[in-house]
């Protein structure tokens, strides 16, 4: 598959890019609910968009899956749209190849997730010109059924917690990730646990855990979670090592982490990962996903895709990578509904009363734009494009 991989690169590499315009909008996207992990609380989904056009009337967009703060990764809004103002539309071509924008954006480091919009809205600008992009020539048979779990945030009080995961039980979810905190209840997830020993139950610290707190990480062992999630700081694989040798029946998933190849290769011969939770934005865009889903393939190492608060478009995106990974139980990639009260679909991405989304439908999805328009708070026309002749 190593040689069949190269090949689809190097072919989709080639195609040159017909766009002639480019933009970022800033929308402001209601949530149902408020949800609080160890990062924060967050009622609304900040959200950035790259779109661009060939002047022929075809849209590609790409969703920037940073978070508002810097607090989950390096990226934040407000750096991501000074990013692209000041240093991505100066380097765009209107003549180039899909090789050439990826060689060009690779100059700018530790921007993964807003190089990728880029990358993102040219490659779904170029699918819906009728050109195949990377996951349609994926030689595999992709699922037309994805199953999803749900991420649930941390709970005041063990009653609140019992209520919503029986919710999200009789909702169908094939597994429940709770959020977890050094400074959380853990009596709360006692009680989760109590009241459901059967369930599909994972835990997330979102790196939020140290050295002192693994008293806390082996209480929570003991509550046979099926997967603990980034406990440390992304880049603490000793204390992920050191973890493992103290318990080593707990299954290590890595997210922050993994921002790319290398980060995955380096953790796996490490032995710091039983598992790892990709995020296409943060491993940099269409090229390095087929790469790292392919090393994932190819060691037999169980993965499965992140993104619960991207909007439609970056979840309708993340769903089709889901379909290329078989054996996973579930990814983080619930329904819009589950998380907003409005989204930017003209129709919104739902999930049936076994915990499957449908994707036989291959097309791209169709935005509603009246809401887009509604929702967006500030767009910017980036007209600094420069031909390389």
């Amino acid at each position: 598959m190593k040689v069949v991989l190269q090949d689809l690169i190097q072919d989709y590499a080639s195609t040159p890019l017909p766009w002639r315009r480019l933009e970022i909008c800033e929308l402001a996207i209601p949530q149902v609910e408020a949800f609080r992990s160890a990062i924060g609380v967050r009622n609304e989904r900040r959200a950035l968009y790259v779109r661009c056009d060939d002047g022929e009337g075809n849209l590609g967009i790409g969703e920037c899956s940073c978070r508002p703060d810097p607090y989950f990764s390096g990226e934040f809004v407000a750096g991501a749209w000074q990013v692209l103002s000041d240093f991505v539309a100066p380097i765009l071509k209107t003549d180039g190849t899909f090789g050439d924008l990826a060689r060009d954006l690779a100059r700018i480091r530790n921007w993964p997730f807003t190089c990728a919009a880029v990358l993102d809205a040219a490659s779904d600008l170029l699918r819906r010109r009728g050109t195949p992009d990377l996951l349609d020539r994926w030689p595999e048979t992709p699922l037309r059924k994805v199953p999803v779990g749900i991420s649930l945030g941390l709970f005041e009080t063990p009653e609140a917690a019992v209520e919503r995961v029986q919710r999200a039980v009789d909702d169908g979810y094939h597994r429940v990730k709770l959020k977890v905190s050094p400074s959380m209840e853990v009596r709360t997830v006692e009680a989760i646990r109590h009241a459901f020993p059967d369930l599909h139950l994972g835990f997330d610290a979102n790196g939020s855990c140290a050295g002192e707190d693994l008293p806390l990480i082996r209480r929570l062992a003991d509550l046979a979670p099926r997967v603990f999630e980034q406990p440390f700081a992304p880049d603490r694989l000793d204390l992920c090592l050191e973890l493992k040798g103290q318990l080593p029946g707990l299954r290590l998933c890595l997210d922050e982490s993994i921002t790319g190849l290398g980060s995955l290769w380096t953790a796996h011969r490490l032995g710091a990962l039983d598992e790892v939770n990709i995020k296409p934005g943060r491993i940099g865009g269409p090229l390095e996903t087929l790469r790292v889903l392919e090393l994932c393939h190819r060691l037999e190492l169980p993965a499965w895709v992140g993104g619960m608060f991207e909007s439609g478009i970056g979840r309708h995106a993340n769903l089709r990578l889901a379909a290329r990974l078989p054996r996973a139980e579930a990814h983080d990639l619930s329904p819009s509904k589950r998380y907003f009260s409005s989204d930017v679909l003209a129709t919104d991405i739902t999930m049936d009363t076994d915990g499957y989304v449908d994707l036989s439908d291959p097309a791209p999805p169709v935005i509603d734009q009246t809401t887009f328009d509604r929702l967006t708070v500030r767009r910017a026309e980036l007209l600094n494009f420069r031909s390389s002749r």
